[in-house]
């Protein structure tokens, strides 16, 4: 964790021509299989999408790693943040289920874990203040997207679970965003009509509601932050949702689940308590839209 973080907007990097990714893939293949066989020599558990490897390194190779995420990583960690290194990126062919894989440093630290307790502020270490540095030097970044396309860090679609196909836009404005989010709004799942218009109309209040477009990690969730032994913010992890999202995505993705529980509690304190009304509104959603993708 550096001692500041930056809020200018770090460069886009390259990732490589498609033959050097092609070239890595290949040598990601036979990593994956030694990882397999290193697990077993010293009896840690196997996961097929993040692959332990010695000298402190992680495959991740599952069917959501995307380039975009390579990118996003490399701006966070080039602007300070706790970000794990990466080594190379890996393409396999277009046919492929898991097209895309990442070497990278592993980072130190045990994951956080929500849970129904009260948030005790003064009890916290302080990663809860680092974690918030993070949030607020990436959100004064300015977007290439003439500020308002709503998009990945390179302009292609964003990577979230929210949405059919786990995928959406990009999109020219935000206004475009809330029309496709609740073109899939369905009253299956509803007790009367009376009800499902009330929710629809909660939901399309959003429509209302400008907002600044601002760079988002996109699963802000405790399970992605790493703290050390004394309490340090040690990792900020998976960017694969990472892009130019509302101001308001951040937290209403962390907070629409689990009222009230200590995650939410910690999202609202780092200022999520700013859009309230805007998390009524994509509960509201999510209440229209869930049958559309929850089967994805």
């Amino acid at each position: 964790m550096h001692t500041t973080i930056a809020e200018n907007t770090p460069p886009t990097p390259s990732v490589g021509s498609l033959v050097v990714r092609r070239f890595w893939g290949l040598v990601h293949k036979l990593l994956a299989r030694f990882s397999l066989s290193y697990c077993s020599w010293f009896d840690i558990p196997f996961n097929g999408q993040i692959m332990e490897l010695p000298f402190g390194l992680i495959l991740k190779w599952s069917d959501r790693t995307r380039v975009e995420e390579v990118i996003a990583m490399q701006m966070a960690r080039a602007a300070g943040m706790p970000v794990p290194k990466v080594l190379c990126c890996g393409e396999q062919p277009a046919t492929s289920f898991r097209p895309i894989s990442i070497l990278m440093t592993r980072l130190p630290g045990w994951t956080l874990n929500n849970s129904r307790e009260p948030l005790e502020v003064e009890e916290e270490g302080p990663w809860l203040y680092e974690l918030g540095r993070c949030l607020h030097a990436m959100r004064a970044w300015k977007s290439p997207f003439n500020g308002k396309h709503i998009c990945s860090v390179v302009g292609t679609s964003i990577s979230t679970q929210r949405v059919p196909d786990h995928s959406v836009g990009p999109v020219e404005d935000e206004r475009e965003l809330h029309e496709y989010l609740l073109s899939p709004a369905s009253s299956h799942g509803f007790a009367s009509p009376e009800e499902y218009q009330k929710t629809l109309a909660l939901a399309r209040k959003i429509l209302d509601m400008p907002h600044r477009i601002v760079f988002t990690h996109g699963d802000f969730k405790a399970h992605n932050i790493l703290i050390d032994d004394e309490g340090h913010l040690s990792g900020f992890l998976d960017w694969e949702c990472a892009g130019w999202c509302p101001e308001y995505w951040e937290f209403a993705t962390a907070m629409r689940f689990g009222r009230n529980s200590w995650w939410y509690q910690v999202a609202s304190i780092l200022g999520g308590d700013q859009y309230l009304a805007e998390l009524e509104c994509d509960v509201a959603l999510n209440l229209l839209t869930v049958d559309s993708y929850i089967a994805w």
